[in-house]
């Protein structure tokens, strides 16, 4: 399987989808961001020790064990992502938005009427949505150091017999690259000529990529409340994975400094969709009445995934030359594969503040170089060599408080989420801040939360001489906003 770059700089493409990064995606679908429930985001999360939300059958299934009745309960949320890009001295702002479900679920309570032993149990099922892909970024300026041609004619004069289809082979056949068959190689028009006194390049670029598509896990759950002490769950989940990722990339002389090209266009179109399995194991013990310790395993996901990924391309000329508009687009290809995501441990603690409220913090551990690829027909070697040499172990720590102020609450929290990657300059760490409020009565309840969440990478748009390891980088930040309305129903 074809690399664009070598695994040293694996990391440097945080987002492009150019010639396959299948270590990278590996990577975002094994990040796991619940939204869950407004009372669970508006606490950072930190919702491991204290249970009684639908969304602890994601996070630590144990938490079902507190339910004394049975709640139905539903989430929408209206999310929207700023991201801002810093490429060849220009920055551009760009904004998405996305309205999707939080959770829906159904915590069916049963109760003993003792107080020792087996006090309770309940089962739960539903959905929690895991992750949001939801994003537009654009980078533009002149530059006048490189073009994508340049990596495009790399390969072809690397493999002349064999151009790749999805890429060498459009630029060839819109023109844009032609053979010279005197000198035995390929060319482009924006690189320089001597012999014709032009420096090349000058071109303005732009490059828009848009990405949708969620990870939601459907959970069927129990837990059992034994003696108001301990409390035991588990979860077996089910999660769908849909992605999608399209990537336009343009290049134009605007100053018309090359007497026959205008401009071209080449486009990358890339879909996966999968079905992953997963179990989830949960425990809270609350030696007094104050005090909630919890603690949860979260096996790795097994996922089946189906990827597919077509390109095309066009080209324009001055109209003086009456060179007629050319393009081109390749076969759809496709290849199905299996992910397992790195095992998720995590420990939890809760302080009841009498009737004023609470207080909770979390801490949880992922190796994302425990991230492995596979598949019948190819065994991926090189990859996982690249996750296992590019990712580390990262350590994620939550807080969140509650204030009662019967029946309104008011809440806040905050996540920190380290960055994955070995070198710094490739990913930033992730914060993200919340705050809600509620309203409580005895059979229903209000929840609202907002959250903002910040991070920042390098993406590389392309190597334009990969041999010495040279990239056209852009360094973009994103802030991810929530806005979520959680509606209950006890009975």
């Amino acid at each position: 399987m074809k690399k664009l770059f070598p695994i040293i700089a694996l990391c440097l493409l945080t987002s492009s989808l150019l010639r396959g990064q299948d270590q990278v995606q590996a990577l975002k679908y094994s990040q796991i961001y619940p939204v869950g429930s407004a009372r669970f985001s508006s606490m950072g999360g930190a919702m491991g020790a204290v249970g009684g939300d639908f969304t602890a059958a994601s996070v630590n299934p144990a938490g079902l064990g507190l339910y004394r009745s049975s709640e139905l309960v539903f989430t929408p949320v209206f999310y929207w992502s700023n991201s801002t890009s810093n490429y060849l001295g220009n920055a551009v702002k760009d904004t998405k938005y996305n309205l999707n479900i939080g959770n829906l679920g159904l915590v069916s309570s049963y109760n003993t009427n003792r107080e020792n032993g087996l006090v309770g149990a309940s089962l739960a099922f539903g959905y929690n949505g895991m992750n949001n892909f939801h994003n537009s970024t654009v980078m533009t300026g002149i530059n006048e150091n490189s073009s994508l041609l340049d990596n495009f004619t790399d390969f072809a004069n690397n493999n002349p017999n064999n151009l790749d289809p999805l890429y060498e082979q459009l630029a060839f056949d819109t023109y844009v690259m032609p053979y010279d068959s005197t000198a035995g190689n390929y060319w482009h028009y924006l690189q320089p000529f001597e012999d014709y006194d032009y420096d090349g390049y000058g071109q303005e670029q732009t490059r828009l990529v848009e990405s949708r598509g969620y990870i939601g896990e459907y959970t069927f759950s129990g837990a059992l409340n034994i003696s108001h002490t301990l409390y035991f769950g588990a979860t077996i989940g089910i999660n769908a994975l849909r992605y999608y990722e399209d990537v336009y990339h343009t290049e134009t002389d605007v100053n018309n400094l090359e007497p026959e090209f205008h401009s071209f266009r080449f486009r990358e179109f890339y879909r996966t969709r999968g079905v992953g399995y997963n179990f989830k194991l949960g425990v809270i013990f609350k030696p007094i009445h104050i005090l909630r310790i919890g603690a949860s395993f979260h096996s790795p996901t097994l996922y089946n995934l189906n990827d597919e990924k077509f390109t095309d391309m066009n080209s324009t000329w001055d109209s003086s030359t009456g060179f007629p508009d050319e393009s081109a687009s390749s076969a759809k290809h496709a290849k199905e594969y299996q992910l397992q995501t790195p095992l998720k441990a995590s420990v939890s603690a809760a302080v009841l503040v009498g009737r004023l409220g609470l207080v909770s913090a979390e801490y949880e551990y992922v190796d994302y170089s425990k991230a492995n690829l596979d598949s019948p027909g190819y065994k991926f070697f090189d990859e996982n060599d690249a996750i296992r040499n590019a990712f580390h172990s990262t350590h994620n720590l939550k807080a969140g408080a509650e204030i009662r102020l019967n029946p309104l609450y008011l809440r806040g929290g905050l996540q920190y989420y380290m960055s994955p990657f070995e070198e710094e300059r490739n990913g930033s760490d992730i914060w993200v801040y919340s705050a809600g409020l509620g309203v409580r009565s005895n059979n229903t309840f209000l929840d609202i939360a907002y959250t903002l969440g910040t991070r920042s990478e390098a993406y590389g748009l392309y190597a334009h001489e990969p041999g010495q390891e040279l990239y056209e980088v852009s360094m973009n930040d994103y802030a991810m906003n929530k806005v979520m309305v959680t509606m209950g129903v006890k009975f």
